[in-house]
């Protein structure tokens, strides 16, 4: 099949959520099943075309919208995998924005992304193979179902099956403004792809289930009529850019035949960040924006209980931080500095450095419903401690008290009064477990033995696609 991908992120370009990282992985995985898949994106201010290998094409893409024309400049290139890559660019809309919004939008937000789903509708039309489905993502793709479905009552040739994937319900793309009026929407435009698309996917099967439920949001309704039309797939991580036995940034590489490897990359870290060298305390890394819109802020407030335990406590800021909430850590660090360690600047290699060393990785309380970071942490041998939610509840089994079974420490996610006492909780627990060498280690093996990639979840999309190509 040929399929297109239409993303308003994709990794490493532009990657702001989990969303990114989809749209690098699972056509990579479908590419590797045999099928010939394009990857469609904006092109964002932030990225360099020269520096990032990619080359303008002549063909001529422009978008209708409130009267007025945009034209776009096309450039692609194409991954080793053999993924082809397409970006948009329009200097009036794309060119003063470093991604998607990562909160909630403004009307010029809207616009943008309805001129950029617009401009995707004519290379559709342009393209002289044709495709067989088209795969959008989140609510900023979310009207491009709505724009084919309008083009085949207009009577033209284009006739495409499409599935809308989202993974935050409550990420409805809502502006209050003229273009969510101009196609009826009162939630968003999020609202638009669940009304029309051929099919719709979301994050778990779990997830599936809540959000269509009576009160769980404006969008609930909608969802319960087409509960036959919407799927939960769980997805995985680049097992190829995560993997302890080829991760060039590690201290030692590791498998799961011969984990003396990670033992060697505790150390170092232990050594680097100035704790004592031992593997008889857990070290747990925390991982993720050290902000409140995380939930990292909790680390703060429970520091002083948390350092009770024998433990080692590394904070490691994956995606930003603030300022005030580091300075607070760094502060605690300056108290604790033989078991809590506090980097507030790093980069990507010290993320893969932290896994290595980690036995257990905490998974920021309020991480998206589609956080990979769970498996991430697996895959590098860690236990992860992370909120019941979305994916993360689908794909950690909580570890029951005897590590019978279990890969990981499961809390409810923040709510309430006491939403610190269930993230101190689960550490506790976790830490505790750690004393368990033969149950802990026996957890670890099955974890790291796991299937953390994206075939599966491959698999099922194509089966998807393969079922509305044949309706």
């Amino acid at each position: 099949m040929r399929l297109l991908f239409v993303t308003p992120e994709l990794a490493p370009y532009s990657r702001v959520t989990p969303t990114g990282d989809t749209c690098a992985a699972l056509p990579k995985a479908l590419r590797g099943r045999g099928h010939e898949v394009t990857v469609v994106s904006p092109l964002y201010g932030s990225i360099d075309p020269g520096a990032r290998g990619l080359g303008r094409r002549l063909k001529k893409i422009t978008a209708e919208l409130d009267g007025k024309t945009y034209p776009f400049a096309l450039y692609d290139a194409r991954t080793a995998a053999g993924v082809d890559l397409m970006f948009l660019g329009q200097e009036e809309l794309f060119a003063g924005c470093d991604g998607p919004p990562t909160g909630a939008p403004e009307e010029a937000d809207v616009r943008r992304f309805a001129a950029f789903t617009e401009a995707v509708l004519d290379l559709i039309a342009k393209d002289e193979q044709g495709f067989d489905a088209i795969q959008c993502f989140d609510w900023p793709t979310a009207l491009l179902p709505t724009q084919l479905r309008a083009a085949q009552r207009s009577g033209t040739d284009v006739e495409l099956p499409t599935v809308l994937a989202f993974g935050d319900v409550d990420a409805r793309g809502q502006a209050d403004g003229a273009t969510e009026r101009a196609h009826g929407l009162s939630h968003g435009l999020l609202e638009a792809g669940v009304r029309d698309a051929s099919r719709l996917t979301t994050i778990s099967a779990s997830y599936a289930a809540a959000i269509a439920e009576p009160g769980a949001g404006p969008l609930a309704g909608t969802l319960a009529e087409r509960a036959r039309d919407l799927s939960g797939i769980t997805g995985g991580i680049d097992v190829a850019v995560w993997n302890p036995a080829t991760d060039a940034a590690l201290e030692t590489r590791y498998d799961p035949m011969d984990l003396s490897g990670k033992l060697r990359c505790k150390a170092a870290m232990q050594r680097e960040v100035g704790f004592p060298v031992r593997d008889d305390i857990p070290l747990v890394a925390v991982l993720g924006p050290l902000d409140a819109s995380s939930g990292l802020d909790a680390l703060a407030r429970i520091a002083a209980r948390l350092m009770r335990n024998d433990v080692q406590i590394l904070v490691v800021a994956e995606g930003g931080y603030d300022p005030d909430l580091a300075d607070v850590l760094e502060e605690h660090a300056e108290r604790w500095p033989d078991r809590l360690s506090v980097d507030a600047e790093a980069e990507r290699a010290d993320v893969h450095r932290a896994l290595s060393a980690a036995d257990l990785v905490l998974v920021p309380p309020k991480a998206p419903a589609g956080s990979a970071g769970a498996l991430r942490a697996q895959r590098y041998g860690a236990l992860p401690i992370a909120p019941r939610v979305g994916a993360l509840a689908d794909t950690v089994v909580d570890c029951d008290a005897k590590l019978a079974s279990g890969s990981g420490f499961l809390f409810a996610p923040p709510a309430g009064a006491d939403e610190d006492g269930e993230v101190l909780g689960a550490l506790q627990r976790a830490i505790a477990a750690y004393a368990d060498t033969d149950g802990f280690e026996r957890i670890r093996a099955h974890v790291l033995a796991a299937d953390h990639g994206w075939d599966r979840a491959a698999y099922l999309y194509e089966r998807l696609y393969e079922q509305l190509t044949r309706d």
